[in-house]
């Protein structure tokens, strides 16, 4: 990206969340979804995958069951990008994050924070809302959490508005690419980790595995991980269950024992238990995944 494209993207965003801050809560909200609904109406090749994905992961339903959740997962994104925006903003601050999370399950986690010296390696996908997850997470753990995340194509913006944004309620950015040295130097230091492993994946960087009944690529760095450092992999999610109100989910760790098979069939095995357990957790929340991201392609 040229200098002057950066700078100019840069100053217009930075204006954006300017003008957010004097923004009321519902016209943020109102706003964000009402964009949301445009994309679904116009945004034809979006909503073509997201109603292909709907009929290749759930042929028992009607078509008129599949636009259902096709429409309200569009709505919850473009609640999910307001409560992003009103972070950015610098609205939500660390006691109305902890109003608008029934944390619960959080206790699953310090326990076995204190079970073990390793770092925990939290997995999860596009579900829920999964920023507010990681700003939930690094307020409530005892020790320093990182996220994994993809780096966008303005620099500026990266690095003044979106990695001070991520890291806003103690969390570190450890950016995707050459991220996996980042990523043990974490775990084995003891911190954790938070991976997103519902992207696609091409068949020379990740492992084939059956994802709603349909055969994908998944990557399978969690598994390498569990595998080579023996830490703990916890399923994890923040889903939606009122306006502006979530709950913490925090699942069973994931159990592998080495089976004596040759490291890659392993891998592999384990990256389809990962998959499963995330497909477990969409299944139960069909309208707050990300349906329009082209998930099947190989």
């Amino acid at each position: 990206m040229n200098s002057f494209r950066e700078k100019t993207e840069y100053v217009l965003a930075k204006g954006f969340f300017s003008f957010l801050k004097c923004c009321p809560e519902p016209v943020i909200y109102g706003t964000c979804r009402g964009v949301a609904t445009l994309f679904y109406n116009l945004g034809c090749g979006r909503r073509q995958i997201t109603l292909r994905n709907l009929k290749l992961a759930f042929p028992e339903k009607t078509r008129r069951e599949r636009l259902k959740i096709a429409r309200t997962a569009y709505d919850h994104f473009g609640q999910m990008i307001a409560e992003s925006a009103m972070v950015l903003a610098g609205k939500y601050k660390y006691e109305q994050l902890i109003r608008m999370v029934d944390g619960a399950d959080m206790q699953k986690l310090l326990t076995l924070e204190k079970q073990t010296d390793k770092g925990l390696l939290a997995i999860t996908g596009h579900l829920g809302n999964f920023e507010l997850m990681s700003h939930y997470t690094g307020t409530q753990s005892i020790r320093q959490g990182h996220v994994v995340a993809r780096k966008g194509t303005n620099r500026l913006i990266d690095d003044r508005i979106v990695t001070p944004m991520r890291e806003s309620f103690g969390n570190r950015v450890i950016y995707k690419n050459r991220a996996l040295p980042q990523v043990v130097r974490a775990l084995r230091k003891g911190e954790h980790v938070g991976l997103l492993i519902d992207i696609k994946s091409s068949s020379k960087e990740g492992t084939p595995v059956t994802f709603f009944g349909k055969n994908t690529y998944a990557v399978k760095s969690s598994a390498y991980l569990q595998i080579k450092l023996g830490v703990s992999v916890v399923p994890i999610t923040l889903v939606r269950i009122a306006p502006k109100r979530y709950k913490l989910i925090v699942s069973e760790p994931i159990q592998w024992e080495d089976n004596g098979k040759p490291i890659e069939e392993q891998i592999a095995a384990l990256t389809q238990l990962h998959q499963t357990a995330l497909e477990k957790l969409i299944r139960q929340y069909p309208e707050q995944w990300l349906w329009m991201h082209n998930r099947w392609r190989t």
